[in-house]
């Protein structure tokens, strides 16, 4: 095996993806609804649209199979879309097949790519593969099916029969649905050389697919996946909401680099389905100004920005993974928040940033290197290098003005050309750049 990761599609580089989970994206919680919002998304001018799992959920109302976060959620919905019943159906929930080909087609007019999200880890009690393939699932010692640690049944990869099914499972959507490839739930808990196979099978039928892992195994970037998840960089919100050192988040990217092969893609993301469950939005519990500049950091640093459901508009509404038109019905995006000015606001840096991703070259193919400068506790700053391009990025993490210190390294006289600044003055004197800060200002420059 080779100790390096693969080459990846192209379209990469440079990409920015964004989650639509559709139960809370729009009131309709369809597929057609959401299809509704796709201008929207390319007026802000995002590459790839990332869809949280539209095949048939299970239904099955015994809470002995729901998961703790089920529970807990006060719902009282039955059908968790991380819990399949059937891989080959669309959940009329969202639609129908010719529901998904249009927003797919939709999507590519519109030249954004769409991936689906694949839950292989674990099925639904109510599976309906379970009665005539009883080797699909694992099985206790008595027999009986083995659930895992979300009380679902475990899939068994052990079975040559279940790999097959599912193996065609991922042609089917990429043939059948033009599909651009896959984020896959859980996929360190599946056999590495189950997903290195679905690779050569999905690649026979679409040469440029993308795959990305909800994972941190160094080994799956050699060959299956594209993109992996890294959970460490979940800690970057606490820097804003509990005033941990922003220095930290340099040691936990030296962990990540220290982790995965030389030259592996991780997301960067401030909040996905998971996170919005679980805690408050952000632009509602540290405020929008902390948000975009944390977005800022994400934007800049190596890896392919993430956004999650309603960010681009400052959404504040709390969602719940299992809120939709049924239950929960208070747990959707905000879309007020569009028209105030947190979120108009929010729309247009967005759209700025995106065009910076799309432009820089640096930001896209540029090392990082970490600056030195006298504010650790509180201030992100870092280069960004390539043959074509040097950029600087300076950014106040604390809700306070700052003036920072920073070994530039800079040795032309001309002033740097700010590229994206709020909130921030400097100067230049002796390779040192005095930078002023305003809260949550932030600075990114080319020299």
């Amino acid at each position: 095996m080779s100790a390096e990761v693969r080459k990846a599609p192209d379209y990469l580089e440079n990409a920015v993806m964004y989650q639509i989970f559709l139960r809370p994206f729009t009131p309709g919680g369809t597929l057609k609804s959401a299809m509704k919002m796709l201008d929207h998304l390319a007026a802000l001018g995002v590459d790839i649209l990332y869809l949280c799992p539209v095949a048939e959920a299970d239904d099955d109302p015994r809470q002995e199979f729901w998961s703790s976060r089920q529970m807990a959620s006060g719902l009282g919905n039955p059908k968790n879309p991380y819990r399949i019943k059937d891989y080959y159906r669309i959940d009329p929930e969202y639609g129908t097949d010719d529901d998904l080909k249009r927003f797919t087609a939709y999507a590519h007019e519109r030249g954004m790519r769409v991936i689906l999200d694949l839950v292989y880890y674990h099925c639904g009690p109510g599976a309906v593969f379970i009665h005539d393939h009883p080797d699909f699932v694992k099985r206790e010692p008595d027999g009986n099916v083995r659930n895992g640690r979300w009380h679902f049944p475990e899939l068994n990869f052990d079975s040559p029969a279940l790999r097959e099914y599912l193996l065609a499972n991922m042609e089917y959507f990429i043939r059948e649905f033009d599909v651009d490839g896959y984020r896959c739930d859980v996929a360190g808990e599946v056999p590495i050389d189950f997903w290195e196979e679905g690779r050569r099978r999905i690649e026979a039928v679409k040469p440029d697919v993308m795959m990305l892992a909800e994972s941190m195994k160094p080994e799956e970037q050699r060959y299956a996946f594209d993109l992996n998840y890294f959970f460490g960089w979940g800690r970057f919100y606490e820097v804003f909401a509990e005033n941990l050192p922003a220095a930290k988040m340099m040691e936990i990217w030296k962990e990540c680099n220290a982790r995965f092969l030389p030259g592996a893609r991780v997301i960067r993301a401030t909040e996905n389905h998971d996170i919005a469950n679980d805690r408050a939005r952000p632009d509602s519990s540290i405020g929008w100004r902390a948000h975009d500049a944390m977005l800022t950091v994400n934007f800049a640093l190596d890896g392919v920005p993430f956004l999650y459901n309603g960010q681009e508009i400052a959404d504040t509404g709390a969602h719940s993974i299992w809120g939709n038109r049924f239950y929960g019905k208070d747990r959707l995006i905000d879309w007020s928040c569009a028209l105030t000015p947190e979120g108009k606001s929010r729309f247009s840096f967005l759209q700025k940033l995106i065009e910076l991703r799309h432009t820089q070259r640096a930001l896209s193919t540029g090392s990082v290197t970490w600056l030195s400068h006298d504010m650790p506790d509180a201030v992100l700053a870092f280069s960004r290098n390539c043959p074509e391009q040097n950029l600087m990025i300076v950014v106040n993490c604390r809700d306070m003005p700052l003036r920072v210190k920073i070994v530039s390294g800079m040795t032309r006289v001309s002033p740097p050309e700010v590229l994206l600044a709020r909130g921030a003055d400097f100067s230049m004197e002796s390779g040192i750049l005095k930078t002023d800060l305003l809260p949550f200002g932030f600075l990114i420059a080319e020299y």
